[in-house]
């Protein structure tokens, strides 16, 4: 029986409609606000994986600082070997016709010992609340160092997220920029074949043409460099394609300075941190000063010997133990200065924090109102611009205008451009910078 391969023709249209139905009813991909970058970071970012491995670690350190004053129980094995076995001398009365030894055996040459040993502080002079004291500061110092880092993280992100949308909006710029130059190259095009401008016009508007287009090309790899650093920060391949949400233009908001350095003030990671640290080096003293004092702890034990001169071989002991470290050389006393220096020093570190910070807060403070100035002033100019880059045109074009006038009126209407895009994302970036200068991102 002979077999005809099967013709197959176009679908039917009903399947092509229900196919692009489909492809229209799909969600289309959200483009990437502030809040979503800073939480696709803070979940891959290598720096706060290391910070959350410092809180572990302290975390651990203070569990074992509490150890210390818990029972300590080991267990323990030995082997001896003695080149001579063990006796004592005796002397006993001579009998006649007889002979007595002379020597008593102790113990055997070759035997095993176990033992069952367990021990507790009792006193320590304050050594061990003082290194509890010390591990639980350390808990809460890798807290803020970790708070310290999230908040360097969400700015690097900042900036990255804005240098994507400025280089955008630069390429958007140098796009318009060439679009304008090619439009009045076609005007020169149109008025050199009526032979009603010099060829000098052509030549220098072919010179423009050919810098806008270096400008644009630059634009456009500052648009791929932006976006694979942004990339970066989130922890996705470096050539993945970024859409972000435009934010809305900034509000202009003069806050009190001296109510943001006052938050500031309490609320930076910065200085809890290193009141962190003095507070945990002046337990750290306190450890050096406990050496100084009498330690007392007991100790019992169970105790097998493999040995048949023994009686029992089987012993259980306790005792109670002191010991007292009278004269060390001023090892302690010298530590315990050391760690009432290195104190000292945090604290006048935090002092000279707290200056800097409110220095740190003034200067963003500034940025944001310079930033605000410059965004409102470069707004009006851009519309002040754009006409003067018209009437330029239309006087050209009727033969009483220049070329150098057109082209001047396009390079100031393309720097008003940049100006205001700059301003703009300045603008943001300041205010965000002032909220991580005053521990608010």
């Amino acid at each position: 029986m002979n077999e005809y391969p099967v013709r197959r023709g176009p679908p039917p249209l009903r399947w092509t409609i229900l196919t692009l139905s489909l492809l229209v009813a799909l969600p289309a991909p959200a483009a990437e606000t502030l809040a979503d970058a800073w939480r696709l970071a803070l979940s891959a970012d290598a720096r706060l994986r290391a910070a959350d491995a410092d809180s572990d670690a302290a975390r651990a350190t203070r569990e074992a600082a509490r150890g210390l004053a818990m029972p300590r129980a080991s267990i323990s094995s030995s082997y001896t070997v003695l080149s001579k076995e063990p006796a004592a001398r005796i002397d006993l009365p001579s009998i006649p016709g007889f002979s007595l030894p002379n020597q008593l055996p102790l113990s055997e040459r070759n035997y095993a010992t176990h033992a069952l040993q367990a021990s507790l502080p009792v006193y320590t002079g304050g050594r061990i609340s003082a290194a509890v004291a010390a591990a639980d500061t350390g808990v809460r110092a890798s807290g803020f160092e970790r708070t310290r880092t999230e908040q360097a993280v969400k700015l690097d992100v900042v900036e990255a997220w804005l240098n994507v949308l400025r280089a955008r909006r630069a390429q958007a710029a140098a796009e318009r920029h060439l679009a304008a130059l090619d439009a009045h190259a076609l005007d020169v095009g149109n008025l050199s074949k009526q032979g009603l401008v010099a060829r000098n016009d052509v030549l220098s508007v072919a010179v423009a043409q050919a810098d806008a287009r270096q400008r644009l090309t630059q634009a456009k790899n500052a648009v791929a460099l932006s976006a694979a650093a942004y990339n970066r920060l989130l922890g996705r391949p470096l050539d993945e394609a970024v859409d972000l949400v435009e934010p809305p233009p900034p509000e202009a908001c003069r806050e009190d300075i001296a109510a943001l350095g006052a938050r500031a003030r309490a609320l930076r990671p910065e200085m809890a941190l290193l009141g962190a640290r003095a507070e945990a080096t002046d337990q750290e003293a306190e450890m050096e000063r406990a050496g100084r004092r009498p330690q007392v702890g007991i100790t019992g034990a169970v105790m097998h010997e493999d040995n048949r001169y023994r009686v029992n071989q089987d012993i259980a002991q306790i005792a109670v133990g002191v010991q007292w470290e009278i004269f060390d050389g001023g090892v302690l006393r010298q530590r315990t200065d050391a760690a009432i220096a290195r104190a000292r020093a945090a604290r006048e570190r935090q002092s000279d924090t707290a200056s800097l910070i409110e220095l740190e807060v003034r200067r963003e403070w500034l940025a944001v109102d310079e930033a605000a100035q410059r965004f409102a002033t470069t707004r009006a100019a851009t519309s002040q611009a754009d006409e003067n880059l018209r009437v330029a045109r239309d006087r050209y074009r009727n033969g009483v205008g220049t070329h150098t006038e057109v082209l001047d009126a396009e390079a100031l209407r393309s720097l008003t451009d940049y100006n205001h895009l700059n301003a703009l994302y300045d603008h943001h970036l300041a205010r965000l910078r002032l909220r991580k200068a005053v521990g608010e991102l």
